[in-house]
């Protein structure tokens, strides 16, 4: 069974996941001023978001983890009913704030934002995701 970083926990990906590189609520002012002066929802800008920090943010994953966490952004990916937008809003029954500076009616589409997100993945992260995808999972 895979476990998570650096615990005895069993991983358990989630899309959410993605988009702690984006948050601001810990990061010096600078981080936030930085990031906001970027448009989620110009393509260029949108990849430099999630090169530069989703998926920077996601380098102290293995090879093995970032297989199983592009799987689960494929599969909610799939399913033509999930709900991007919520991952961008605040929830209110857990009144959690989203890690994300930008509300969902601020992102045009959230699901092409995650579907670039998997794009991009796939690409920066080719070699890692073939390595992974070459073992047997009942090793891990």
């Amino acid at each position: 069974m895979l476990m998570a970083p650096h615990t005895d926990l069993p991983y358990q990906p989630t899309i959410a996941s993605f988009l702690a590189g984006i948050d601001t609520e810990y990061r010096d002012e600078n981080f936030k001023k930085d990031l906001l002066k970027l448009d989620p929802n110009d393509y260029n800008d949108r990849k430099k978001i999630i090169i530069d920090y989703i998926l920077k943010d996601q380098n102290y994953l293995t090879y093995r983890h970032k297989l199983v966490l592009i799987e689960e952004l494929k599969k909610a990916i799939s399913k033509k009913e999930y709900d991007f937008d919520s991952l961008f809003e605040y929830d209110y029954d857990t009144e959690e704030y989203s890690s994300s500076p930008w509300a969902a009616n601020e992102i045009i589409t959230p699901r092409s934002f995650f579907e670039d997100i998997l794009n991009i993945a796939r690409d920066v992260w080719s070699e890692d995701l073939v390595k992974a995808a070459s073992e047997d999972r009942s090793t891990w």
